[in-house]
């Protein structure tokens, strides 16, 4: 059986079903989630600040968050979220450590 034939076989009313959407989170599981990256951001965005003020001492404020947001985010992205979301994956989604 060639590919066209095959095609042309399949029944003209089969239609592709579409994926399903995810479902969306609780409102206390999206509070868990905010909090702990409140926890784990708050010292780091502190941390940065300290890094970042000896080199732009008397900058204005925008500048010197023109530098601090950047490293922010890349942490956030790549560091604090996946961090987060691999250790408490399980409390954020049911409120249960064990």
């Amino acid at each position: 059986m060639s590919i066209q034939s095959a095609v042309s076989a399949a029944p003209a009313t089969a239609t592709v079903a579409a994926p399903a959407k995810p479902a969306r989170p609780s409102l206390a599981a999206r509070t868990r989630m905010a909090l702990l990256v409140l926890v784990a951001v708050y010292p780091v965005i502190t941390g940065i600040i300290y890094l970042v003020a000896p080199f732009t001492e008397g900058w204005p404020v925008w500048e010197r968050n023109f530098v601090v947001a950047p490293l922010m985010v890349i942490a956030m992205v790549y560091f604090i979220i996946p961090g987060i979301q691999s250790r408490f994956g399980r409390f954020i989604a049911t409120g249960r450590l064990a």
